[in-house]
């Protein structure tokens, strides 16, 4: 009885199908000849619409967008508006795209002028088709897709791709439509712009022979930079060329990252610049016997916008799923990953990584690299943004415009890496380029003025961005960290980040080499770069008793790491850079310099004073900063009686460097077993005897159009160091981008 029902409804499905099939194919056919569009094509279209008329005022727009400069982009009464000048200001719509195949798509929005530049031309319409030929990730069309334009001019003009036709002589600017619409078939693509004010209706038409598939933007400022403003709302896009991307969306939970340490657990999770008026408290919810159970709720931090989690006795003998919950506006998010099991009982796995110039963003390749290595730890060690990075400058000032353009760059960091962060400890450390400076001498948090830092740069020391700015930097890096072992902030307010984390039996000691370091104006005088040694030197021609590298803070703090062996049976020691000078060639021209005084070469009895005293605990050095993957052996009073250093390849090289002493025919004395060039004894210009058993070098010939290559051939990548404490082992891999 069952079977012959199950039979029989088989067979009415199958007849219904059919017949569907048949009437769809139909129809199809008769529209096809009409030449309107087919019923297939109408009931598979998707539709999107959003006017943010919903949206407190903020900067962060949505889940479903990126702007680029985010800062320069309001939600304001219901309104995007743009209020930057730099040319090609975007916002991608990141869920909703034009796919490729045969169908139509529509674009519209509503616009109008803000204000009306005398000096400038303005442009204001929608990017289509937002594609980077090389990486289909969503991130890579954000930042480096290739698009087709399509909008007005304040000169007077209506344009789509290269083609243009004049606007009405009284077109008013202040509030008008502009509608897109494309069709694909027979291998071209038939556009039509229409824009509509109160007055008028203008059209043009353009063809391409293409596909226009990928992104699409709300666009200001297409050619060049300008001040003209434009106010956006009333977004739609739909079609049968239209596709949903949910998995396409970032935020508001952006991500996380997560220290365990001595059982304490510590959870950051990074949130973007939402409105006061929005919900302020995020929930952290743990799976235990198979059920989510909320254990904290945390503050949004109203600057740095971030939420801090602390569970003090935690099981590290157990892997724990984590869930970050955010509720707003009748919507809930949810973030999720896991606190793995701590490796008491196998070699530790850690994952060196610097220094992101975003010449190879998003790092698809090192990224997915990175993922099979599967690393217990992360350690990125500094530079996580340049000024440049996203292609458009930073600001460095009012504060708050300072703050908000340093997130933006740093959100570009956590996007690219965060799938890896959610399931492993990362540890994380600001450097100079973090703080918005090309060379950072901290002298203990003291400030510089703009207008002395304007004229000197890199010669003269301290902090040229506020207190405020710096603090949220080493919040947004650090603040997942145990706490600091000086909780007392400086005397400028800049609050210091050194401490010790425990975990897999090793104990790792995280300072920084920048905070307290002298600026090289107390030793050396001239203009321009005079921290690079471009002649030979007298002995100790750079050295002086006021000078300073660690500080007296840090050298506390590592007499006493030194000496406490609680939890663990090996010692690491991590920084920004490594404490020699061993690149000898600089920049695109490949520059020979003596020496460096931004590396931790220098000052050297200060430098020598931190040697001595990790080399007490027989600690291991990870640094980066370098854009160049060295292993050395540091020396004190005679060659190779010192510890170990590994300096890390730089993520994505921006400026290049080689370490090529033999190039210049520098001395050397004991080359390794294996005889590899450039390597051995080497004295630096500040008296350092360094053995360099290894490096990295970039190519001469590293320019390629494909920035993915370009990166490998500068020599960019990322390390891998297994600690195995039963067998007091250090194993050290330098892997190619």
């Amino acid at each position: 009885m069952i079977q012959n029902s199950r039979r029989s409804f088989f067979r009415r499905l199958s007849f219904s199908l059919a017949s569907l099939s048949f009437s769809l194919s139909g129809i199809a056919s008769i529209f096809s000849i009409s030449k309107k569009r087919s019923f297939v094509e109408k009931f598979f279209e998707v539709s999107f619409h959003d006017d943010f008329s919903a949206l407190n005022d903020r900067v962060w727009i949505g889940e479903k967008y990126w702007a680029i400069p985010m800062e320069d982009w309001h939600v304001k009464a219901g309104r995007l508006e743009f209020r930057g000048t730099h040319r090609y200001s975007r916002v991608n719509l990141l869920t909703t795209v034009i796919k490729a195949g045969n169908g139509s798509f529509t674009a519209s929005t509503d616009v109008g002028l803000i204000t009306k530049s005398i000096q400038n031309t303005g442009e204001a319409g929608f990017s289509i088709g937002i594609k980077d030929n090389l990486d289909d990730d969503v991130k890579a069309a954000c930042y480096y897709g290739k698009s087709l334009k399509a909008g007005v001019s304040t000169a007077g003009s209506l344009f789509i791709g290269n083609k243009a036709t004049p606007l009405p002589n009284d077109f008013d600017y202040s509030d008008f439509n502009l509608t897109v619409t494309g069709k694909y078939s027979n291998n071209s693509t038939q556009l039509t712009l229409s824009c509509k004010s109160k007055n008028s209706t203008t059209e043009i038409s353009y063809t391409v022979n293409e596909d226009i598939s990928g992104l699409v933007a709300l666009t200001n400022n297409f050619q060049q930079e300008s001040s003209e403003h434009f106010w956006f709302k009333n977004f739609s896009l739909s079609g049968s060329k239209v596709e949903a991307k949910p998995n396409n969306s970032f935020g508001p939970i952006l991500w996380t990252m997560h220290t365990l340490s001595n059982n304490a657990l510590r959870i950051m999770a990074q949130m973007p610049p939402i409105s006061s008026k929005d919900n302020q408290n995020v929930q952290l919810f743990l799976k235990q016997n198979n059920a989510w159970k909320i254990v904290s709720t945390q503050p949004i931090d109203d600057t740095a916008y971030t939420v801090h989690f602390i569970i003090d006795s935690w099981d590290s003998t157990k892997e724990i799923p984590y869930r970050i919950v955010y509720k707003n506006h009748g919507k809930e998010y949810k973030y999720e990953g896991q606190i793995r099991k701590e490796p008491n009982d196998r070699p530790l796995k850690f994952g060196g990584l610097t220094c992101q110039e975003w010449g190879g963003y998003p790092y698809t390749p090192l990224v997915k690299n990175l993922k099979k290595h599967n690393p217990d730890i992360l350690y990125f060690s500094g530079d996580q943004l340049y000024e440049g990075n996203g292609g458009y400058p930073i600001k460095r000032q009012p504060e708050n415009a300072a703050i908000l353009s340093y997130l933006g760059k740093w959100y570009m960091f956590g996007w690219a890496f965060g799938d890896v962060m959610r399931d492993r400890l990362t540890i994380c450390t600001p450097d100079d380029h973090d703080v918005f400076q090309g060379n950072l001498w901290g002298e203990g948090g003291e400030g510089i003025s703009f207008k002395e830092w304007e004229q000197v740069r890199d010669a003269h020391g301290g902090y040229v961005q506020t207190p405020k700015m710096v603090n949220v930097v080493a919040k947004t890096n650090c603040g997942h960290l145990p706490k600091s072992f000086h909780s007392q902030a400086l005397k400028s307010g800049i609050k210091t980040w050194h401490t010790e984390l425990v975990y897999g039996n090793v104990s790792f000691a995280i300072i920084s080499d920048r905070m307290f370091k002298s600026g090289p104006e107390i030793v050396r005088n001239g203009s321009g770069r005079i921290d690079h040694i471009k002649e030979p030197l007298k002995p100790n021609q750079l050295e002086d008793t006021n000078l300073e590298l660690l500080g007296k803070l840090q050298m506390e703090f590592l007499d006493h790491w030194v000496n406490n062996w609680q939890g663990a049976n090996m010692k690491v020691l991590l920084s920004q850079t490594l404490f020699c000078n061993v690149g000898t060639h600089h920049g695109e021209d490949k520059m020979f310099l003596h020496g460096d005084m931004d590396s931790g070469g220098w000052p050297k009895q200060k430098r020598d004073e931190v040697i001595r005293l990790i080399r007490k605990a027989n600690a291991f050095h990870i640094n980066g900063d370098q854009h160049l993957p060295f292993i050395v052996q540091y020396s004190l009073d005679e060659p190779k009686d010192a510890g170990w250093t590994f300096c890390t390849p730089a993520i994505s090289t921006g400026y290049i460097r080689w370490g090529q002493p033999d190039a210049v025919n520098a001395p050397f004395t004991e080359r390794p077993a294996h005889n590899l060039p450039n390597t051995g004894n080497y004295k630096d210009v500040f008296g350092n005897t360094n053995f360099i058993y290894a490096v990295g070098n970039p190519q001469d010939k590293y320019q390629s159009p494909n920035r993915y290559q370009r990166s490998q051939n500068k020599s960019s990548g990322f390390g891998m160091i297994t600690f195995d404490t039963a067998e007091r082992t250090i194993t050290i891999d330098a892997i190619r981008f």
